[in-house]
């Protein structure tokens, strides 16, 4: 049993096993960033957390959600089908497909807007769809809001899927080499389209303070990333994790011992 004591992280930065209930941890760190920027932020600008669901093929768009209410009882299964007579005098019984309910998670991100109503920068973190199903819609997505001059920051803390930095994967190992096991940040500036400024996140060092790019000539703002995931791990009990249950995808034997010795430091495991 973990006491009192051993509610911190018990990691100096990025907890791998948080990723286990990301979508909590996505929610919970979205509204930790929000609410910190709108304490930094210059007088002229605000944080917002926005949320909506994308729509795509026929009539496209975005759609914010909202709340409907179903009265007609088919709609909560299937409607009723026409079943005409067959040429044979025999009627055609239908099939009934099994159902099953496939679950669209909204997207989630901080927008940085100025008074006067200008999108300035938004701020993406990163979810498995992002990565992986979504990966398209997510590069379509980033490339215009840079075309709109918009700047872009996306904070990526999974170890699962395919990075979404576009480097060519042996240029990225030729540039961060002994980089190890980590996490990454990206900033992507309107003005500056074709430069990208990385932060590289291994696992065994605190997560940066990270710059917010607002608009010239306004300054950075400054945003703690550890300060903001200890308050995720805290209001969400992340001490009450698994941390017997292996780690998928299974990290490299050497940082296995890390992680081992860091959970038995905190009490974690025996």
């Amino acid at each position: 049993m973990v006491n009192a004591m051993e509610h911190r992280n018990p990691f100096p930065g990025m907890n791998p096993f948080m990723e286990r209930r990301w979508r909590d941890v996505h929610l919970k760190l979205i509204a930790f960033i929000s609410n910190e920027l709108g304490v930094e932020l210059p007088e002229s600008y605000s944080a917002l957390a926005e949320e909506q669901v994308n729509v795509f093929g026929g009539d496209a768009g975005v759609y914010y959600p909202d709340i409907s209410i179903v009265d007609e009882p088919w709609k909560r299964g299937l409607p009723p089908v026409w079943t005409p007579e067959h040429e044979s005098g025999v009627e055609r019984v239908v099939a009934e497909p099994e159902i099953v309910n496939v679950e669209t998670p909204p997207e989630r991100w901080v927008e940085v807007r100025h008074d006067d109503g200008t999108l300035v920068t938004v701020i993406e973190v990163i979810s498995p769809t992002n990565r992986d199903s979504g990966r398209l819609a997510f590069l379509t997505k980033r490339h215009d809001y840079i075309a709109a001059g918009v700047n872009v920051v996306e904070i990526d803390l999974l170890r699962q899927g395919r990075r979404l930095i576009d480097m060519d994967a042996r240029d990225y190992q030729r540039r961060f080499p002994n980089a190890g096991e980590h996490y990454t940040v990206c900033a992507i500036r309107a003005g500056m389209p074709d430069r990208r400024e990385i932060y590289i996140c291994p696992l065994r060092q605190r997560l940066p303070v990270i710059r917010i790019p607002l608009r010239p000539p306004d300054p950075d703002v400054p945003l703690d990333l550890q300060k903001m995931l200890d308050r995720v791990y805290e209001s969400g009990r992340y001490w009450k994790l698994n941390y017997q249950e292996p780690l998928e995808p299974a990290l490299p034997e050497a940082e296995q011992s890390w992680v081992a010795e860091q959970l038995s430091k905190s009490g974690f495991v025996a």
